[in-house]
């Protein structure tokens, strides 16, 4: 929904006498009449330049020139890459020294602190060698209040800081140099986030990094949840890209951020790069973050993709054909305000090129073309996310016994399932013999393979997406269990591989953005405020409220209480009484989705002429 003020766009003129003072070009309705001696003038908040002169809390400004609540990609850090530059001992290395490296121009949110690359070049930050490299990872880490103790395993080198919200002073923690493991205290004051950074450097040979946690509430030590994680994504754009070494979002998984094309890619016979992807045939492709539209109306896209696709807008599956054939679909028609909108693009790659193309294909704005990376940013929707799990272990399924296969999902606390990609390969000497079931952690059981396959023997891979465990809790151990039922005949289950979709997770969107204006100072001869507003796009789940204060001197207008809250953008003039100086606040208030922007504020006022 856009919500505008009724003032007049207006620069002052001269009067019709050709001569005479200065007056508006159109004055708003209200205005008083103008004589000789007055005129009307305005300010207009609109651009970059108008807003930076203010303050901001839990806000930002727009480089297009909106003020807007912090967005965050929440589930992960800020993750860069350099393979030009390194230190030699954490000890003494700083951040200043990690800064100054050449990075390459890809990000990505860094999803886990424990990780082992071995020889393996890290994905999704664009590097080209296993060797001589760092990483940066940097953002907010979610702790409870009390005593913290990190502990920090890093072949080569590793250092790791913290700092109390808000403050522009980080503490060293913990530095780690191979073979020794570090470990460090923080205390955290109050529940909350703080800004975390970390600094990795691989020498040569085989490469990993672990960092655990012991704290409030955790006893023994623990890899910390990519769900503490967040960083700000608010400036930036494209998509996060996911990459799935199978073509139903299963399999190993790796995530970046697609500043270049996202949902906008022809591979070929190929396979996207730096996402750890084996081949250019069976593999899978999810983007995910969102869409800003700025003109309202009804949108209808329209999605070519080879192989299968779904495709989500504002969490609701509006494509769904995840299949091994091509396709070429529309939406029907849908309503979109002006704003920021959630979009999730899944694409699957069975054999033969591989491609995605979403755009819109009518309605009032972005019509015929791909979708702009400019009008893309990597804030992932809280209302259709996915947690990947896969266990390659074997395991012997015995005659009349069963094996049992085990995926631990990290998924956002008090989150429910919505959704589930399963798939296994076993192989059996009688198939019919075997039936399969998958357990949810809170003990949901449904049956996914019964007795189907008769007399055949050898190895069989099969997927499947589920829904019968959609409200079962979303995190924590699934089982996936293979019984032979049926004398005779033994197998081998060779992996279970897992996806589970889920709602939920931390807020996305700052709950409560605050923006101060500077005070501005409208001349010596301010007789009347005239009119007050501003144009604003006001999502679901979202709201605004507008303060002013006025005074004789700056000092005077800081000192002064705010008014009542306006929320009508139109409301006339503003409640305060008329004086030189005027200062405006802006409150932007979220469900954690939704995201407010005001995109500019006008106040009319009549003043006289010398």
């Amino acid at each position: 929904m856009v919500v505008t003020a009724g003032c007049a766009q207006a620069e002052l003129t001269p009067d019709a006498g050709g001569d005479g003072p200065l007056v508006a070009d159109a004055a708003p309705a209200d205005a008083l009449p103008l004589d000789a001696t007055t005129a009307t003038g305005f300010f207009l908040d609109d651009v970059v330049a108008d807003f930076a002169t203010g303050t901001l809390d839990q806000a930002v400004i727009e480089t297009w020139g909106s003020v807007a609540p912090r967005a965050y990609y929440t589930g992960g850090l800020r993750l860069r890459g350099s393979d030009t530059s390194i230190f030699t001992d954490a000890v003494t290395a700083t951040w200043l020294v990690v800064e100054a490296a050449i990075f390459t121009s890809t990000l990505a949110p860094g999803r886990t602190l424990t990780t082992s690359w071995g020889t393996a070049v890290p994905a999704g930050v664009g590097l080209t060698g296993g060797d001589d490299l760092t990483l940066g990872y940097d953002g907010e880490v979610f702790l409870e209040a009390g005593s913290w103790t990190f502990y920090v395993l890093a072949d080569d080198h590793a250092f790791l800081e913290l700092a109390q919200p808000g403050a522009g002073t980080f503490t060293r923690v913990a530095s780690a140099n191979w073979p020794t493991e570090a470990s460090g205290n923080f205390v955290a004051a109050t529940t909350g986030w703080y800004p975390i950074r970390l600094a990795y450097c691989e020498r040569t040979s085989s490469a990993q990094l672990r960092v655990e946690v012991i704290g409030p509430g955790i006893a023994s030590r623990v890899a910390l949840s990519r769900h503490r994680f967040r960083f700000l994504a608010s400036g930036l754009i494209g998509l996060a890209i996911a990459g799935f070494d199978d073509s139903r979002l299963l399999g190993d998984h790796q995530v970046s951020i697609d500043r270049t094309a996202p949902a906008g890619r022809s591979w070929g016979t190929a396979q996207p790069t730096d996402l750890g992807l084996t081949g250019g045939d069976d593999f899978s492709v999810r983007w995910s973050g969102q869409l800003r539209v700025d003109s309202d109306g009804d949108y209808v896209f329209r999605y070519l993709s080879e192989d299968g696709q779904r495709l989500w807008i504002d969490g609701a599956l509006v494509l769904d054909q995840f299949d091994d054939a091509n396709h070429d679909a529309s939406t029907a028609a849908i309503p979109l305000d002006p704003g920021w909108h959630d979009l999730v693009v899944d694409v699957s790659e069975s054999t033969g090129a591989a491609q995605a193309f979403l755009g819109v294909a009518a309605g009032p704005d972005l019509v015929g073309a791909s979708l702009p990376a400019s009008r893309l940013r990597p804030v992932e929707t809280r209302r259709e996310r996915h947690e990947p799990g896969v266990d390659r272990t074997d395991r012997a399924i015995p005659d009349l016994g069963q094996a049992e296969s085990t995926i631990a999902i990290d998924a956002p606390p008090g989150a429910k399932t919505y959704g589930v990609d399963v798939g296994w390969t076993f192989d059996h000497l009688y198939r019919g013999d075997v039936e399969i079931s998958l357990i949810a952690p809170d003990g949901s059981v449904t049956m996914v393979r019964d007795h189907v396959g008769g007399a055949a023997t050898g190895s069989v891979t099969e997927r499947m997406h589920l829904v019968s465990l959609d409200e079962t809790t979303a995190s924590g151990v699934w089982r996936l269990r293979v019984r032979d039922t049926v004398s005779l005949h033994t197998g081998t289950l060779r992996d279970f591989q897992l996806t589970v979709h889920h709602r939920g997770g931390r807020p996305t969107i700052a709950p409560a953005a605050r923006y101060d204006s500077a005070v501005k100072d409208l001349g010596e001869m301010v007789t009347a405020y005239q009119s007050f507003g501003w144009q604003a796009g006001l999502g679901a789940g979202t709201a605004i409220r507008v303060y002013v204060r006025s005074g004789d001197t700056e000092a005077a207008t800081l000192a002064a209480p705010w008014s009542t809250p306006i929320v009508d953008p139109a409301a006339g003039p503003p409640p305060v009484a008329t004086r030189r100086y005027f200062q405006y606040r802006l409150e932007l208030d979220s469900d954690g989705d939704g995201s407010a922007m005001v995109d500019w504020v006008r106040l009319d006022t009549r003043r006289e002429i010398p």
